[in-house]
């Protein structure tokens, strides 16, 4: 799949299709690499609800929140369009079949070929299951998850998100999953706009060649700080002149009052 293919993931999944309702409080990602995508955001860029990754042959979609994995278990008419776009973009235009693998335990003999795989990220797999899964996709595999990952720090009082496995395959694959939420509008309408810096390997990239662009800027500062004021395969002095050219932005904005 072709740069150009990829950068019109959100539009092929929204073909048709004005806006996405909201399930439960979602949570925010950051598609971190060149193999990410973002697909949906709610009312800003800094709060990617969808995002797509191609990850070796194969293509994965990830979610939010897990309560959206339903709509691909038992498919409602007021979502038929937005899950076919879906079926057609990870099936390369066939007609692959929606099959959950929470309560799976093994790949070995899972009938894959064909199958569009939908895993909720809270059904924890063991190394061996994860493998065979990274396995899977890089071979042309396509699967569909989802966390609520500030649900899962609720529930999981003392613990941090590096202790929930679901996030270090999101890690692998190019998709940090942060402990934040958002209170967006229901539904959620799909706004090009705010997907257009596609990912922070791409804004990294643009600020390279204007470091003060204030719209590229805004997106990552928050990205650095969620990833502990580091950002994999960026040299220092790059990270450096980042964080200071943000600093200076939001000083300038808290001094005008907006």
């Amino acid at each position: 799949m072709s740069n150009d293919e990829f950068d019109q993931v959100p539009q092929i999944l929204f073909n048709g299709v004005s806006s996405l309702y909201k399930q439960g409080c979602p949570g925010t990602l950051i598609p971190l690499t060149h193999d990410t995508r973002a697909v949906l955001c709610a009312d800003n860029p800094n709060n990617v609800i969808i995002a797509a990754t191609r990850f070796g042959l194969g293509r994965c979609l990830v979610f939010a929140h897990h309560d959206y994995l339903k709509m691909f278990k038992h498919i409602q008419e007021k979502e038929r369009r937005f899950v076919e776009n879906c079926r057609q973009w990870l099936a390369r235009g066939y007609s692959g079949e929606f099959l959950c693998i929470d309560e799976i335990n093994s790949m070995i003999g899972l009938e894959s070929y064909g199958k569009i795989l939908v895993w909720d990220g809270h059904c924890s797999k063991d190394e061996a299951f994860m493998n065979d899964l990274c396995k899977y996709l890089q071979q042309g595999g396509a699967l569909i998850c989802g966390t609520c990952a500030w649900g899962w720090l609720q529930c999981n009082n003392g613990k941090n998100l590096s202790q929930f496995p679901f996030t270090h395959f999101c890690d692998y694959i190019g998709i940090k999953i942060t402990g934040n939420y958002t209170d967006c509008s229901d539904p959620i309408p799909f706004r090009p706009e705010l997907v257009a810096f596609k990912n922070v390997y791409h804004v990294v990239r643009n600020l390279a060649n204007n470091p003060r662009n204030k719209q590229y800027l805004a997106i990552i500062g928050p990205a650095i700080k969620e990833m502990g004021d580091t950002l994999p395969g960026v040299p220092l002095e790059t990270l450096q002149n980042i964080v200071m050219n943000v600093f200076i932005l939001f000083k300038n904005v808290a001094a005008s009052g907006n």
